[in-house]
């Protein structure tokens, strides 16, 4: 395999699921599910289209060489028995979607229920899509598993909601979400990854074979740095960790919708101050997530061993 493929392939994973997950974190926003969020409601929208065409001007100008052989694409797009020609149109719905809508939150209109709903559908079938594309490369044992496509989805999610605060805080300065919930959120979803990434190394690793040399690359082999400490440590367990503690501290103090907001309202300099602190707490937290959702597809494809000699496109 090429060492130039799998880093393009890396890129366009990453932020395929992140333009994603950040369209499902304002589609969420917006009913409410994240408190009452007018930051979060835009921030996904503005910058999921744009991140997820990006991606793909990767992956279809390296996967189907369309710089020097265009003609390839033609046969990219006519062949629906392929995994891949399926992701070309549901990525390129969406990015028209995807820009439709952002361009209703810029014009500060209200977006047609039906085109926002269908948004939210590609944007699911586009974090599906990032997993999907590498877990039917049956030469791939590693990554030829039902559990791999479940795995993007979820650290889509996580690592598009974590964007969207990130750029909500820029827009807004202050997303003024839910922080209670949005926390709660997070401390589910990372904890699905982690049981997932354990599943998966540990059967693989049980699995014999190039199976397990794959899973050995990153417990044990090159990638072992990257794997305990940027995705392991950094990017999930510290998350977890932060997550987990403000559900505790949040928790009491829930129904105020922002505590902030609360600590504001009170006078309470002192509150207020370790309101923000922990705010601060949360949004290093997101910038971990990110990272951690970046590792995850790099570990995931650097390790992956073939069942042959040869290169895979």
């Amino acid at each position: 395999m090429h060492l130039h493929w799998q880093w393009l392939i890396v890129i366009y994973l990453f932020l395929g699921g992140l333009g994603a997950g950040a369209y499902l974190t304002s589609y969420a926003a917006g009913r409410g599910w994240l408190g009452n969020s007018p930051a979060l409601q835009r921030a996904g929208y503005f910058i999921a289209a744009p991140i997820v065409a990006f991606g793909t001007v990767l992956l279809v100008f390296d996967l189907g060489q369309g710089l020097k052989k265009p003609w390839l694409l033609i046969g990219l797009l006519s062949n629906f028995s392929s995994v891949m020609t399926w992701g070309v149109y549901i990525l390129a719905l969406f990015i028209c979607v995807g820009l439709v809508v952002a361009f209703f939150v810029w014009k500060k209109k209200a977006i047609p229920g039906a085109l926002e709903h269908l948004g939210a559908l590609l944007a699911f079938s586009t974090c599906a899509y990032t997993g999907l594309l590498v877990a039917v490369v049956e030469a791939i044992p590693f990554w030829n598993t039902y559990v791999m496509p479940v795995l993007f989805v979820v650290s889509a999610i996580s690592t598009g909601l974590s964007i969207t605060v990130l750029v909500g805080n820029i827009i807004d300065k202050g997303v003024h979400a839910d922080e209670y919930k949005i926390s709660k959120l997070h401390f589910y979803l990372v904890s699905v990854e982690i049981i997932l990434v354990a599943f998966i190394f540990s059967v693989a690793n049980a699995g014999g074979g190039v199976k397990a040399a794959s899973a050995a690359q990153a417990i044990s082999g090159g990638l072992a740095l990257w794997f305990w400490l940027f995705l392991v440590v950094l990017g999930l367990v510290v998350p977890l960790l932060i997550s987990a503690f403000a559900v505790r501290k949040l928790g009491r103090s829930a129904h105020t919708g922002h505590a902030l907001h609360a600590a504001a309202g009170s006078g309470n300099t002192v509150a207020l101050e370790q309101g923000q602190g922990l705010a601060n707490v949360l949004l290093l937290s997101d910038a971990l997530v990110v990272l951690g959702g970046f590792v995850l597809r790099y570990v995931v494809i650097f390790a992956a061993l073939p069942i042959w000699n040869g290169t895979l496109m």
